[in-house]
C-alpha cells in the first residue's frame, strides 16, 4: 500500500550575488508519475470535476474512494510517531510548470515518521489551500512530497495564512518565483532549508488519502499540520497572480477515519 507525504522544504542562508536568470525549460511539466502538464489541469473542460474522464491512467480521480484534499472536521486524539524532519540546505531551484511552483531538491533530506524514513523529493505550492478544517480553507497550502524506498508517497501539508510575520526562507522563494510556465530560476548562492517553512509547533492531522493531482493515486499517507504559519500578505498575493487558482476541491472521507496527534 502506497503511503504519501507532502514534501516541501526551503530556506537557510542567503548570500547577495547575481543567480542564473528564469530560463524556459519547455512545457514538459513536473507533474507526479502520469500526468503531463498538457494533460489536465484547474480550470475549465481539463478541471478537477473533469480529471477522471480525461484519460483511463485518471479513472480513480472520479473512481477512488481514498481521494485527498479532504476537509477535516472530526478528529480522533491518539498517540501518533513523532515527526522528524532532517533536511540539508540546498541551493534555490524552482520551475513553473503552468500547474504549481516546484521547489527541487536534491537527495540527502528526509523525514521520519517513528522509525520510517522517507526521501523529499520536491515542494508544491498552492492557492488557495486544498484542505480545510471545518470548512475554511487557508489563503495557501505547501506540500513536502516524500517517498519511501519502496515508493510509497508521505506528503506534508502545511497552511498558510496571510498575515504580517516575515517569513525568510518564504522571502527568498517569492522574490525569485518564475513567473511564466515553462520558466525556471536557480541559483547556487540562494540557500534554502525547508525546515523553515514548518510551524514552530509539529501537531498534525493524519490519514489515508491520494495524490491531490492526477493520476490521483491512492495509498498516500497524509500529515496534515495543524498549525498555519503567518507570511506577509504580499507573498500570498504574488502566488495568487503567478499561479491563479491551483487547488483540487475538497472530497468525501467515505468513512475514513483522521487521526490527531496528541
Amino acid at each position: 500500500m502506497m503511503r504519501a507525504t507532502l514534501v516541501l522544504a526551503v530556506c537557510l542562508f542567503t548570500m547577495q550575488a547575481p543567480g542564473l536568470q528564469a530560463r524556459d525549460i519547455g512545457a514538459d511539466g513536473f507533474g507526479e508519475p502520469g500526468s503531463a502538464a498538457a494533460d489536465w489541469g484547474y480550470q475549465g473542460a481539463i478541471g478537477p470535476e473533469h480529471w477522471g474522464k480525461l484519460s483511463p491512467a485518471f479513472r480513480l480521480c472520479s473512481e477512488g474512494l481514498q481521494q485527498s484534499p479532504v476537509d477535516i472536521t472530526e478528529s480522533q486524539p491518539r498517540r501518533l510517531p513523532h515527526l522528524a524532519f532532517q533536511y540539508r540546505s540546498n541551493a534555490l531551484h524552482m520551475v513553473n510548470d503552468g500547474l504549481v511552483i516546484r521547489l527541487l531538491y536534491e537527495p540527502g533530506s528526509y523525514m521520519r515518521v517513528g522509525s520510517h524514513r522517507y526521501e523529499l523529493e520536491h515542494v508544491d505550492f498552492h492557492t488557495p489551500g486544498e484542505h480545510t478544517k471545518n470548512g475554511f480553507a487557508p489563503d495557501m497550502e505547501i506540500h513536502l512530497v516524500h517517498r519511501d524506498a519502496a515508493g510509497n508517497y508521505a506528503l506534508v501539508a502545511i497552511p498558510v495564512v496571510a498575515g504580517r510575520r516575515h517569513n525568510g526562507l518564504l522571502s527568498r522563494i517569492w522574490q525569485h518565483l518564475p513567473a511564466r510556465p515553462g520558466q525556471e530560476y536557480e541559483d547556487a548562492y540562494i540557500g534554502i532549508k525547508p525546515v523553515f517553512l514548518l510551524p514552530p509547533k509539529k501537531d498534525y492531522y493524519a490519514y489515508q488519502g491520494s495524490l491531490s493531482n492526477p493520476p490521483c493515486s491512492e495509498g498516500v499517507s497524509w500529515f496534515v499540520m495543524r498549525h498555519a504559519i503567518e507570511v506577509p500578505a504580499q507573498y500570498v498575493e504574488r502566488f495568487r497572480q503567478v499561479l491563479g487558482q491551483n487547488n483540487r476541491p475538497t472530497q468525501p472521507l467515505n468513512g475514513r477515519p483522521v487521526l490527531a496527534s496528541q
